[in-house]
């Protein structure tokens, strides 16, 4: 049976309707991935913040004299209770806790580092800095990199872009 020029026309026009959204869909989930790369920049500096609160707070706690605070209770046996948790066991929970918090920091920082390393040689890489890590307005980044406007977001958007692919792979295209 032979499909009639009405039909092929049909046909024609659900391909091109499909593939337009096919295509807006992939633009859409770009723009999420440019944001979420912009996201971790922007809490880079945090983490690295966080991470060195975490080994602080670690060695304190392997060395803090749990048995004297008042913010304990140990159940005697004679109470009628058994002790749930010793002072020991209460110390290795909150370090571990911390030793998890501590890891994904670390793992997230390491991310972001090896997606700006990707991009570090290209010439306006200054920019990401600026704009992330020193919250640079965009009159000052326009002073100390002499050039106007236009250039920095062309060439912020072009370095984010280059990082979303680091750090989302494919799916970042």
């Amino acid at each position: 049976m032979a499909l009639s020029k009405e039909d092929l026309q049909q046909i024609l026009q659900l391909i091109k309707t499909a593939s337009r959204e096919v295509i807006n869909e992939g633009k859409k989930q770009t723009k999420s991935f440019y944001q979420a790369t912009e996201r971790r920049l922007r809490a880079y500096p945090e983490l690295k913040a966080n991470i060195k609160r975490y080994e602080a707070d670690i060695k304190d706690i392997a060395h803090e004299d749990l048995g004297r605070s008042a913010d304990i209770v140990i159940f005697q046996s004679h109470s009628g209770k058994a002790p749930e948790r010793d002072l020991e066991e209460l110390r290795q929970e909150k370090i571990f806790r911390l030793t998890e918090c501590l890891y994904r920091d670390t793992k997230e920082v390491q991310e972001i580092e090896v997606a700006l390393d990707y991009v570090k040689d290209q010439e306006y890489y200054k920019i990401i800095p600026m704009i992330y890590f020193e919250g640079k307005s965009q009159r000052e980044i326009e002073q100390q990199m002499h050039c106007d406007r236009t250039t920095i977001w062309r060439n912020r958007k072009a370095l984010i872009a280059k990082m979303s692919i680091v750090l989302y792979g494919a799916d970042a295209i």
